[in-house]
Order: structure tokens, then C-alpha cells, then sequence
């Protein structure tokens, strides 16, 4: 069983909160939430599930350049799926400033190794 296992927005949100230190991965972490709070699928909590639809959306494997290809349609569900298409590019511009990384899932995965190991600590 793989007891780091963050699965919700607000499991991940209150170990970000809990995080007292001053990261730049928490900053990508920030966005990443920021991205799921702008995602239009109403009462959605779980990660996975926020993942799952932003690749439908967007493309696989998800990118800048897929994200920023995706043309708007002027509905109020498509411009919050950019507003969270906007902050995902941002976290993925800021990874790879400061980590050299631009693979989604790799970040993702390295935000869940970081705060995964923060909750274990915690417990």
C-alpha cells in the first residue's frame, strides 16, 4: 500500500499550508491547485479524476504547446478549462526554470514525492 498517496485537492492544500518553507516547488504546487480550484467540473476534489479530464481536454502528453494550440470557444465551461490550462503552463514554465523539468507527470509525481513524504513525517 503506498501510504504517500495524496488523492484529493484538499489533502494537498493543507500539506502545501502546512509546508512552512519557502520552495519553488511549493509555488509549482500552488499552481497546480490554483489550475483544479479553475477547472469548471463542479464538486471536483479528486486528483486523479481533475488529471484525467485535463488531458481529455488538452492532449496527451500534456503540454504548453497542446494547451496553448486548443482553440477557445466562447462558452463560460471552456474559458475556466483555459484559465486552468493558463495556470498549468505557468507551473510547467516554473519546473522548468528551476528543475529542468517540463514532463507533467513528472511534476505532478514530484510534488506527491515531496508533500507525499511531508504527510508520513507528519503522522
Amino acid at each position: 500500500m503506498n501510504t504517500n498517496r495524496i488523492e484529493t485537492y484538499f489533502e494537498l492544500e493543507d500539506l502545501i499550508e502546512a509546508d512552512n518553507s519557502n520552495h519553488k516547488l511549493k509555488d509549482i504546487a500552488e499552481l497546480f491547485l490554483t489550475a483544479m480550484n479553475d477547472w469548471p467540473t463542479y464538486n471536483q476534489v479528486r486528483i486523479d479524476e481533475f488529471i484525467n479530464e485535463l488531458k481529455e481536454h488538452f492532449g496527451e502528453p500534456l503540454s504548453i504547446e497542446k494547451i496553448t494550440a486548443k482553440k477557445l470557444k466562447m462558452d463560460t465551461q471552456n474559458s475556466w478549462r483555459h484559465e486552468s490550462g493558463s495556470s498549468i503552463c505557468e507551473m510547467i514554465e516554473l519546473s522548468k526554470l528551476h528543475y529542468g523539468e517540463i514532463d507533467f507527470d513528472k511534476i505532478i509525481a514530484n510534488i506527491f514525492d515531496y508533500y507525499g513524504s511531508l504527510e508520513i513525517n507528519n503522522n
